[in-house]
């Protein structure tokens, strides 16, 4: 009765011992599996990786043309002329009559009115400064008169100068007058049209001013 109940009892130890030698392994396995396992990296020299370049693709260059000037066009200004009541400063009148030429002289700052003459055939032009007249004959003689003086002065010979080619030859002359500026005196500036001669001469400084 003993050795049959004995050997269950064994074979329970025995399953027992098994058991837990079995536990044991599989906790021992599993603790070796846990535990970390060292890396060793290796000492080789790290190559340099290059940083990768970008493509640049280049705008094509547009020249520079020149920055045009800018031009300013400006209307001309009107230069105001000298206003009269009544009439435009001095005004000369030229009548051929049959003595000679008379010229009617109106000076409008005061009204004054008078003649000059009788004249030789000629030409006449006031001073820029409305202060005198000048008139050129055909006959060759010059004469200056102040405005407000009703007589002339004989200013040059020019048949005695022998410089105008038409008085040289007899022919009838074609004169233009014109003044150059007064500072400081006031020149005459007389032009013989038919062979494009000119003369200036200086005008006395009693008839001018």
């Amino acid at each position: 009765m003993r050795s049959n109940s004995l050997f269950p009892r064994l074979l329970f130890l025995a399953t027992l011992a098994s058991l837990l030698y079995s536990c044991n392994l599989r906790v021992s396995v599993r603790s070796d599996s846990l535990s970390p396992t060292p890396v060793t990296i290796p000492s080789a020299t790290a190559t340099p990786v290059a940083s990768p370049t970008s493509t640049f693709t280049p705008f094509p260059t547009v020249p520079l043309l020149p920055t045009p000037t800018l031009t300013l066009f400006f209307a001309p200004t009107v230069t105001p002329t000298r206003q009269w009541s009544a009439c435009p400063g001095i005004v000369v009148t030229q009548t051929d009559t049959d003595q000679g030429d008379m010229l009617h002289i109106l000076r409008c700052e005061d009204g004054l009115e008078y003649d000059l003459g009788p004249l030789p055939s000629g030409v006449f032009a006031v001073g820029p400064n409305d202060k005198f007249l000048i008139y050129a004959g055909s006959n060759g003689i010059v004469y200056g008169s102040r405005i407000g003086e009703p007589h002339l002065f004989v200013l040059y010979n020019l048949v005695r100068e022998h410089i105008f080619t038409v008085f040289n030859i007899g022919s009838a002359p074609d004169f233009k007058i014109s003044f150059s500026d007064g500072d400081p005196i006031y020149r005459l500036v007389l032009v013989e049209r038919n062979y494009g001669q000119k003369r200036m001469y200086d005008l006395p400084a009693r008839l001018t001013h």
